[in-house]
């Protein structure tokens, strides 16, 4: 069998935006679109990408969106690859450089597609997820938790500060709710405060949560049922223990 190159997994058309748009209207494409990543680009080639990471450190610093061209908030030189990359090459190249995704170039260095840690999950065999058997094996501990009275820019500080993707909201320390990078991007495109904005009035609830003892095919199961990409977990008498996200599934196969 053929290797399985990125030409056969990338994702095409991919969303781009000039590098003098302005962030807030960068914002407003990622939230109409749902992605987590789009390509700038300067006459066909990519120049930049700017992600829903890159809009929570661009929060943090309490920058006009209105006015800030987005070439001043992408991550510039971008990852590149070339179509015929094997995705096993890529799994390596993604760690390596610890982003999430990688621009696929053709041969004349114009913009090819891009693929996400995502998709090279979605490329994985029932053998390798079963590598690892439970939720517990792989989840991310020492999560991040605010109480629900908090403010939106404590999460957004620390989010920016940790390179998180999300905080848990808690009530008598059992997870209530959840502010994600995506929370984030949507705010920024509705112009909300975030020095006078609570948690309460902005978190993705109910949570969805999950057992460690949770097997991962199920775990992933539950994610794409509920259209999400990380599970709060929690203990029998329902505390918050950790987190699995598909960035853990992803270093597990990586791993």
């Amino acid at each position: 069998m053929p290797p399985t190159t990125l030409a056969d997994v990338m994702t095409f058309p991919v969303t781009t935006v000039p590098a003098d748009y302005s962030v807030q209207w960068t914002l407003t494409v990622m939230r109409g679109q749902r992605i987590s990543a789009l390509v700038v680009t300067d006459g066909g080639r990519p120049v930049g990408i700017f992600t829903e990471r890159d809009a929570v450190r661009f929060a943090a610093q309490h920058r006009d969106a209105e006015t800030v061209p987005v070439s001043e908030a992408m991550r510039t030189p971008p990852l590149t690859a070339p179509t015929g990359m094997d995705v096993h090459d890529a799994y390596h190249l993604l760690a390596e450089h610890r982003v999430r995704h990688l621009i696929v170039t053709d041969p004349d260095g114009q913009l090819a597609g891009i693929i996400s840690e995502a998709d090279l999950i979605n490329r994985l065999t029932t053998t390798e997820l079963l590598a690892a058997t439970d939720v517990s094996t792989i989840m991310t501990r020492g999560v991040v938790t605010l109480p629900e009275d908090a403010l939106v820019r404590d999460a957004v500080s620390v989010m920016a500060a940790r390179h998180l993707g999300c905080v848990v909201v808690e009530r008598h320390g059992r997870p209530i709710g959840i502010v994600t990078e995506r929370d984030l991007v949507r705010l920024g495109d509705e112009h909300v405060d975030l020095v006078a904005t609570r948690m309460t009035g902005i978190m993705s609830h109910p949570v969805q949560t999950v057992t460690g003892a949770t097997p991962l095919t199920e775990a992933i199961t539950r994610m794409e049922q509920a259209r999400t990409r990380r599970l709060v977990v929690v203990d029998e008498a329902g505390g918050t223990i950790g987190i699995v996200t598909r960035h853990d599934m992803f270093k597990m196969v990586r791993d």
